[in-house]
C-alpha cells in the first residue's frame, strides 16, 4: 500500500511538473500569437488567418492542464463557511466526501471522454484553417482527466493517513 501511495505522489508530481510546462508554453504562446495577430490585422492591413484558430487551440490546451493543476493545488472553489464550522475527524470526513464526489464527477468525465477520443469522427476531424488533427485535443481530455484521479485519490489517501478515518 504504501509504494503505491508513493507512486501516486511521484506521478503527480512529474505530471504536476509537465503540466506547469505546458501551461506556461501555451499562455506565451498564445500571448505572442494574439499580439502578431493584432498587429499584421491592425498596423499591416495584412491579417493572419491561422492566429485565431491558434490561439483558440491553446486555449483549450490550457484549460484541460489547467484543471489539473486547479485539482493539484486546491484552487477550485469550496464552500469553507460550511467545512470551517467543523473541526477534527468531522472535517477531514467532509473533505473525503467531497474528494470522493470529485472522484465520481472525473470518472465520469473520463468514461466518456475516451468515448469521445475514440470515436471515429474525432480521429478524422481536421481544424477548419491549418488542418491541425482535433483527436490531439480530445486526448487531452482522459490524459488530464486520468491525472486528476490519480490526484485525487492521492489525496483520499493523504486524509485517511493523517486523521486514521
Amino acid at each position: 500500500m504504501k509504494s503505491l501511495i508513493n507512486a501516486m505522489e511521484t506521478f503527480n508530481n512529474i505530471f504536476t511538473k509537465i503540466a506547469e510546462a505546458i501551461v506556461i508554453i501555451c499562455i506565451a504562446g498564445q500571448a505572442v500569437v494574439i499580439f502578431n495577430t493584432v498587429v499584421f490585422r491592425y498596423f499591416l492591413n495584412n491579417p493572419l488567418t491561422w492566429g485565431d484558430e491558434i490561439s483558440v487551440l491553446l486555449l483549450v490546451v490550457i484549460t484541460f492542464f489547467g484543471c489539473y493543476l486547479a485539482t493539484r493545488h486546491n484552487k477550485l472553489a469550496r464552500i469553507e463557511l460550511f467545512i470551517g464550522r467543523f473541526t477534527g475527524r468531522k472535517r477531514t470526513l467532509i473533505y473525503i466526501i467531497s474528494e470522493l464526489m470529485t472522484l465520481a464527477m472525473l470518472l465520469v468525465v473520463l468514461y466518456f471522454g475516451v468515448i469521445l477520443f475514440l470515436s471515429p469522427t474525432s480521429l478524422k476531424q481536421k481544424t477548419s484553417g491549418l488542418y491541425i488533427p482535433l483527436w490531439i485535443f480530445y486526448g487531452m481530455i482522459p490524459v488530464t482527466f486520468f491525472a486528476s484521479i490519480i490526484n485525487t485519490f492521492s489525496k483520499i489517501t493523504n486524509y485517511l493517513k493523517e486523521s486514521k478515518v
